[in-house]
């Protein structure tokens, strides 16, 4: 779970409170986080719910921790076709705006 307490702190959420929040102990999220244990598919599901996110970035299989259906299809292809079409030099000015709006 390698985004996990990533995910976590960035939200300020203490162990304690997540596990109350997804009914598991204290000590499986910290076995999480540590990698010495896997959730049960049902509380890898309640982890990306609760945090509306995939289930491949709590599993670090990707780094954008985004949920691709919090976007639409049309939205996600529109974005793409713009940005493939930007100079380098305005792909970094999107990359820098969407960084700091992802941070607010």
């Amino acid at each position: 779970m390698k985004n996990l307490k990533t995910i976590r702190e960035k939200y300020n959420i203490t162990q304690i409170k997540l596990s109350t929040e997804i009914e598991v102990s204290q000590e499986a999220i910290s076995a999480y986080e540590s990698g010495k244990a896997l959730p049960s598919v049902e509380t890898l599901i309640k982890l990306a719910k609760y945090f509306n996110t995939s289930t491949d970035y709590l599993l670090g299989l990707t780094d954008n921790s985004l949920k691709i259906s919090n976007i639409s299809k049309n939205e996600h292809d529109e974005l793409l076709s713009i940005y493939s079409r930007l100079d380098k030099e305005s792909k970094e000015d999107v990359l820098k705006y969407a960084k700091i709006r992802e941070m607010m």
